[in-house]
C-alpha cells in the first residue's frame, strides 16, 4: 500500500464534521456512499489508474503471482483492484464480493463476470484453501468484534498462505 497516493484534504477534518444521520446513510453501502454527496462516502468513486495500478503491481511481485493464481477481494466495491488485476495479468482468476448490491452493478463493465454480492462474514462456498491470495482492505472495520474475527478465521482458511487484510478497525 506504499504505492497508494496520500490524500490532500483533511480527511480527520471531513470526519469530524460527519453528523450521526451522514454516518448512518454511509453505512448503507448504497448510491449515497460510493456516488452522494462527500459527507456520506466518497463523493464520487470512479476508476482511475493513480490509485490501484502501482499498488496491484507491487502485490503481483511481492506474492509473486502467477496467471493461473487465483485471487479473492473481500469488499471489492466495483472492482477496481480486480480490473487492475485484469489488466496486469489477464489470466489471473480473480473474483471479488461486496455487501453493496449498488457497487457490484455499478462495477466496470470489463470484470461484471467476476464480482458479485458477498459477506465478509459469511465466506462458507469457498473451499479450504481455495486461494492463493484473499484481500481485504477497508472492510473488516464494519463489523462488530465477534463478526471480525470470525472473518479473519475464514480469510484464514480459505487462504493458502497469503492474505492481506489492512484496515482502520475500531472497537464497536
Amino acid at each position: 500500500m506504499a504505492q497508494y497516493p496520500k490524500s490532500k484534504r483533511n480527511v480527520e477534518g471531513r470526519g469530524e464534521k460527519k453528523t450521526e444521520a451522514d454516518c448512518r446513510i454511509a453505512k448503507l453501502f448504497g448510491k449515497e456512499f460510493f456516488d452522494g454527496d462527500r459527507k456520506t462516502g466518497y463523493g464520487g468513486y470512479n476508476y482511475h489508474p493513480k490509485f490501484w495500478t502501482d499498488v496491484v503491481n507491487n502485490i503481483i511481485q511481492y506474492y509473486n503471482l502467477q496467471p493461473s493464481s487465483k485471487i479473492l477481494d473481500i469488499g471489492c466495491a466495483k472492482g477496481f483492484m480486480i480490473y487492475d488485476f485484469k489488466k496486469a495479468i489477464p489470466e489471473l482468476i480473480v473474483e471479488g464480493i461486496d455487501i453493496s448490491e449498488y457497487a457490484i452493478n455499478n462495477c466496470k463493465k470489463e470484470i461484471q463476470a467476476y464480482v458479485n454480492v458477498g459477506d465478509a462474514r459469511k465466506l462458507s462456498e469457498y473451499k479450504d484453501k481455495e486461494f492463493d491470495l484473499v484481500i481485504s482492505i477497508t472492510t473488516l472495520h464494519n463489523l462488530k468484534l465477534d463478526e471480525c474475527k470470525k472473518s479473519i478465521q475464514e480469510i484464514q482458511r480459505i487462504g493458502k498462505n497469503a492474505f492481506i487484510v489492512l484496515d482502520a478497525w475500531r472497537n464497536k
